[in-house]
Order: C-alpha cells, then structure tokens, then sequence
C-alpha cells in the first residue's frame, strides 16, 4: 500500500541509489509527483536496484548493471498514466509494449512481479534479437556500398564499351550474345533514325528548307515558302519528283534520311533547298 507518511514530492535525490547523472536533466519540481512516490517506494524497497533519470518523466531502474525495466509517466488514452515498461511485459502484449495505469500500488506489484533479471531463455532470446540487428545492419551498409561501387563500376563499364565499341562487340560474338549485339544493331538504327526525324523537323521548321507535297486528282499540290504551284508528271520539277519517287516506295509516317517523310498517302515533306521559287525540268 501506498506510504502515506511520505512527504507528497518526496526527495529522491536524497536517496543514494537514485541518480540524476545525465547533463541537464531533471530538476526535482520538475519531475511528475505520481514518478516521484513511485521512485521513492520502491527505491527504498530494493536498495540494491539503482534509479537513473532518463528525461523528465522517466527512470531506469537497473540491478548490477543490467536494466530491468522503465518507470515513469507518459500519455495513455486522453490523459496522463503511471507506465511500468521493459521487454518481459511487451513480450505478453500484443497491442502495447508497457503497463499503463492510474493507481500507484498497482504499479508497484506490476514492477515486483515484472522486474527482474532475465532468465537464460530470455538471455538467448535477447542475445538473438540482438544479434538479427547487428548482422542486418552491417548487411544493410554493405549491400549500400557494394552497390555505390557498382554503380561506379558500371559508369566506367560503359564509358569503356562505348570508347571500344569494335572490341565489345566481338566479345558478345564470341560469346554467341545474339540478344545484346541485336539490341546494339536496333541501337544504331534508331539513332540514324533520330537524326532523320531531327533533320525534317528542322526543315519544316525552316520554310527556305522544305517542299509540302499534295496529291490531287493525279496532280501535285506544290508549296515552297509561300508559293502554292500546281504541277503534273510532266511539270513537277526534276528535284522534287526524284525524292518525291522514293518516299512513295515508303509507308506513311516514314522518314528517309536525305530526302524527306512521307506523313500519310496523299501528303509529303521534301527536304529542298529553296531558291525563293520552284524549278520546272
């Protein structure tokens, strides 16, 4: 039962097991009274447990240097409660991992019962837990920094394949690497392929650069900068129906490099350098 002969902020510090050694922490005002008459009872109760202020609200409490639990008092629900925590009560609750409680006897029979040194099966359990942290850990930093120098390695890698281009790809021949020398092929096209897009854009972005072909009614709808001329098979200029040949040879939204695109079956861009009116043959 509670001591009702102590005074009501009774003086821990007093007391030779209970400490505030951390720099800064606490005043005894400061301290809740309810922590201050839990410390009190039972740090007269057991001499030989040590008390260390752990913030505010908040005591170690330790037995030859092993921690048994925590004491103090912390927000439960809507109010401040009395809590009782160490890993022997979080072990028995699934939801909290400490006894809360506004009755300072109930809190004192909670650390009696609770408080005490491990077992040897709580020992391997905590040595164990202990262990899975440290061996993750030092997987965790050394998966960070093999990947760090893989991704440098990687950097160099392909700065290398790049520079020695004819070596690389001899190496994926001779280790039959279909797949990759494939991908280095579709590479290349794609890139000649990029240009020539860039090419007509930068024509058609450029009136002095490009002719806009229509076909009509087996006529051609001809515009260079803003000249619009109507020509036929026999008066289309012989610059223009040449490339005008091969972009029919292609499906619609093809590019030919040199000579234009092909946007649909009856339109046309020639790449053609204007000379501010079109050429007859």
């Amino acid at each position: 039962m509670t001591d009702t002969t102590q005074p009501q902020r009774p003086d821990i510090f007093a007391l030779p097991n209970v400490h505030n050694t951390e720099t800064g922490l606490p005043k005894l005002e400061e301290i809740p009274v309810r922590v201050c008459r839990l410390v009190w009872m039972l740090a007269k109760e057991f001499p030989l447990w040590t008390f260390k202020a752990h913030g505010w609200r908040t005591f170690k409490v330790l037995k030859d240097g092993e921690e048994l639990g925590q004491i103090g008092e912390e927000w439960y629900g809507s109010k401040q409660a009395i809590t009782v925590r160490n890993d022997r009560i979080a072990a028995q609750n699934e939801r909290k991992n400490a006894y809360h409680t506004q009755d300072i006897d109930k809190a004192v029979l909670r650390v009696k019962k609770m408080f005490k040194p491990m077992t040897l099966a709580e020992r391997m359990v905590k040595a164990k837990e202990e262990g899975d942290k440290v061996i993750m850990r030092q997987y965790r930093g050394a998966h960070r920094n093999t990947q760090v120098l893989r991704n440098q390695m990687d950097q160099s890698l392909m700065e290398y394949a790049y520079a020695h281009m004819g070596q690389y790809m001899a190496w994926l021949k001779a280790k039959n690497d279909l797949t990759m020398l494939g991908v280095i092929e579709s590479h290349e096209k794609s890139k000649v392929d990029m240009q020539t897009i860039e090419e007509a854009q930068k024509a058609f972005d450029n009136k002095h650069k490009h002719a806009l072909i229509v076909l009509a009614d087996g006529k051609y709808i001809v515009k260079v900068l803003d000249n619009v001329q109507l020509y036929d098979d026999t008066t289309l200029p012989h610059d223009l129906r040449g490339k005008l040949g091969m972009l029919k040879l292609v499906e619609a939204e093809q590019m030919v490099t040199g000579i234009g695109c092909r946007v649909s079956d009856e339109i046309f861009v020639v790449l053609h350098e204007s000379n501010d009116e079109t050429k007859t043959q």
